[in-house]
């Protein structure tokens, strides 16, 4: 049970027959005059350090429902938090295929177990790595006009905290049995966007083999202007300006969560990410370094759910797109995307089926399909290979009204990994589509490719056919409908001239 890393010994524990080895550093911790800046490495250590429970989750706003923890003795928060777990069948010199689990929360939220069952996964034949990474100011925000030029590249701190992890995993993970060059980065909702931003920055080329989205792609990537606009309201509702900006740096970081709220209010999925800095990213349009073939030409396995912005819907009541909301979304878009829908919804009863329906549809369409879809389209004729589904989910939910929290944002994970918030109850259909899709992401895991028995064949994605696999108890393929957002609004999700 111990396994020598490239910083010294570290001692696991045995659960289900597997080996876990929980809480191990990949970099240095991101406090005192670390904070703010890209991770730096780890210390090594002398004797056998003990690796038996999870480490912090980063400092975030607790949200009741969302925000997620897991593990006895597990510290709930911390600015040290730069942890990584791994789950291995044993640690041995076998080369089993590597998933590399980035979990989501908006940029904003959430910890390494969020999404994934580790030992189900280990159980198959695969190791798999989580960590946790930087949230919210410290590590998607660019306050770089108040700091300074040493904090140029804060606003992608989360993003290099998670290629920092990459980097400890090609070094480390044959010691656990995996196979370095067989690295697939899977992530839900935020991680899934940032699994889309790994793929278009040339510092992680080599780090991974392939890549899963679920319920991301690459949209919520913003230029500068935009960042340094969302840093300057954040600067203001914390009541800072540069002649105090550098309190930042010494406060505790339970007053910066704190300074957060306000910038963090109501639905606010784009306020902060990863951002075009010159640095880890070329250029300023995502979908260009897709097509330029300049970031990690893999193979991608994308999935969307029918109703992403069902969850929504229910828990934070979020039925209509005010001013405010639109702007919170979209930035400078809103305006735009607000006349649209209201166009779509016109003449509908806003206590009808027929209105939760078109509004949860157009939403999720602006929101999640419509990028998923763009560089989904824009990968395929850069000549990666892709493998495009959407979660149709709709036999029953939670309560067993048949409405509401159907194939809802994160509702693909108890269909996928066997856990998640959100879960129908069991039934043949239910038991045939978990089968089906957990299956196609295993033999993607292992071979390269999404294949289930029982299922018909999976064709790749092309801008062309638009070919995509559907699950609804059973899977079916069926032609994507191209992006139907207004033709004015770009692939960037949120701009802000300010």
């Amino acid at each position: 049970m111990k396994v020598e890393t490239t910083l010294g010994k570290i001692e696991g524990i045995v659960k289900e027959g597997c080996e876990q080895y929980l809480g191990i550093p990949y970099a240095a911790a991101p406090t005192g005059e670390l904070r703010f800046l890209p991770p730096q490495d780890a210390q090594p250590w002398a004797g056998v350090r003990e690796c038996r429970k999870y480490g912090p989750a980063a400092p975030q706003l607790y949200v009741p429902g969302l925000t997620h923890f897991r593990g006895e003795g597990e510290t709930p928060l911390s600015e040290d938090c730069l942890y990584l777990n791994v789950t291995t069948p044993k640690a041995d010199d076998s080369k089993r295929p590597v998933l590399f689990w980035i979990h989501g929360g908006a940029f904003q939220k959430g910890s390494a177990t969020l999404g994934i069952d580790e030992l189900s996964f280990a159980k198959e034949g695969v190791v798999v790595v989580n960590c946790n990474y930087r949230l919210g100011v410290f590590g998607f925000m660019d306050l770089s006009e108040y700091l300074g030029e040493r904090y140029a590249y804060m606003a992608n701190n989360g993003l290099l905290d998670i290629l920092k992890a990459l980097e400890w995993t090609k070094a480390n993970i044959a010691s656990f049995g995996g196979d370095p060059d067989n690295v697939t980065v899977a992530g839900q909702s935020a991680g899934a966007k940032i699994t889309g931003f790994l793929t278009c920055c040339k510092k992680a080329k080599g780090l991974f083999r392939k890549a899963i989205l679920l319920s991301g792609g690459i949209q919520c990537l913003r230029d500068k202007e935009t960042a340094q606009a969302i840093g300057k309201r954040f600067m203001e509702s914390a009541k800072l300006d540069k002649d105090n900006a550098k309190e930042l740096l010494t406060m505790p970081w339970e007053t910066v969560v704190e300074k957060q709220k306000r910038i963090f209010a109501g639905l606010n999925l784009h306020t902060v990410g990863a951002v075009f800095d010159g640095e880890n990213f070329e250029g300023n349009n995502a979908l260009d370094i897709v097509l330029n073939k300049s970031g990690n030409n893999v193979p991608l396995l994308l999935l969307t759910n029918r109703d992403e912005i069902d969850l929504y819907w229910h828990v934070y009541g979020f039925r209509e797109l005010d001013e405010t909301t639109a702007e919170r979304l979209f930035g400078d878009y809103g305006k735009l995307v607000r006349k649209d829908l209201l166009k779509k919804l016109a003449g509908l009863d806003k206590d009808s089926e027929e209105y939760h329906r078109a509004f949860v549809y157009w939403m999720s369409e602006y929101i999640y399909r419509a990028g998923a879809v763009q560089f989904a389209a824009a990968a395929a004729d850069a000549g990666q290979p892709v493998w495009l589904c959407r979660n149709d989910w709709e036999k029953d939910n939670q309560d067993g009204s048949g409405t509401g929290y159907l194939a809802c944002h994160g509702s693909e994970s108890q269909f996928l990994f066997g856990s998640g918030a959100v879960q129908a109850p069991s039934s043949k259909e239910h038991d045939l589509q978990a089968r089906l899709m957990h299956e196609s992401v295993l033999h993607f895991l292992k071979e390269g490719r999404p294949f289930a028995e029982g299922l018909p064949v999976w064709p790749r994605f092309t801008s062309g056919s638009r070919l995509m696999m559907v699950f609804n108890g059973e899977g079916h393929v069926e032609r994507s409908a191209l992006p139907q957002t207004d033709p004015r609004m770009p692939h960037q999700v949120i701009w802000l001239d300010e």
